[in-house]
């Protein structure tokens, strides 16, 4: 079983059966990749902090008003918000990203399974600052084609790889901000270690670096960091904590936290 060639299968088949989305006027982009590269006093690590209901991985997380730990994480540091919008495997919806991108006013990024260029058309101007892509799942033109896509809106493209072999690949599309996710969204293993072991290898090429997933401590921050982390992805980890938003500030007040 390959759960995330499931997951792109039925988007593909959703985005087929959907009426057209109309068009609309856009509010004004914020510079997603700019939040990534801005250094804090005493932080080393941005950090792209996660919103949603549930995960296949993690089940149903105790924290359901969005808009709420969006807010909280602002609070916290956070130099970004992502946002779940797939409904099926995560409880979101693109409601969501309209209202807490309306409530806060850090960047946004629409984090969903997306398979084609009028999907980022529409994340754009649903308000969404960046995109995610995943490059596992993405042939080389389609990828190449969602990526000038979204640069043509005016938005970023954060594009996801597990493998150095398809983060090659990213970059050979014309990614310029490349995540590494830990998790293998093939199998849902995690292992926290392939962020630290890929990300080398990509420093000189990449303009913005994000470790994904997996991540829980000030320590592995650091470790993200030291790899050439421009950013880290987190979510499970600070949904999990009665407070997400203090959770976080935590995280970047930590003595042995990012260097």
């Amino acid at each position: 079983m390959n759960l995330l060639a499931d997951i792109f299968d039925r988007k593909r088949r959703q985005l087929a059966a959907r009426a057209p989305f109309p068009p609309r006027q856009r509010p004004p982009a914020r510079d997603f990749t700019a939040a990534l590269l801005q250094r804090k006093p005493g932080a080393g690590v941005n950090v792209i902090a996660e919103v949603k209901r549930r995960s296949p991985s993690g089940g149903l997380f105790p924290h359901q008003d969005l808009v709420q730990v969006a807010k909280g994480y602002e609070a916290g540091g956070a130099s970004a918000i992502s946002i779940l919008t797939d409904d099926v495997d995560f409880g979101g919806s693109l409601a969501d990203l309209e209202q807490v991108r309306a409530a806060i006013s850090l960047p946004v990024l629409r984090k969903d399974f997306l398979v084609a260029p009028q999907e980022v058309e529409e994340s754009a101007a649903l308000g969404a600052d960046a995109v995610l892509l995943i490059a596992d799942a993405l042939r080389d033109g389609m990828m190449q084609e969602m990526i000038a896509t979204a640069k043509a809106c005016g938005i970023a493209a954060l594009v996801e790889a597990h493998t150095e072999e398809h983060a090659e690949r990213a970059l050979a599309a014309g990614a310029e901000l490349v995540g590494i996710n830990n998790r293998d969204l093939a199998t849902l293993r995690t292992d926290v270690h392939t962020a630290l072991r890929v990300m080398p290898h990509l420093r000189s090429r990449a303009r913005v670096l994000v470790a994904e997933s997996g991540l829980k401590t000030s320590a592995d921050f650091a470790a993200a960091r030291a790899a050439g982390a421009d950013a880290v992805l987190v979510g499970e980890s600070l949904l999990r904590d009665a407070n997400p938003g203090e959770a976080l500030a935590r995280l970047l007040a930590a003595k042995d936290g990012p260097a």
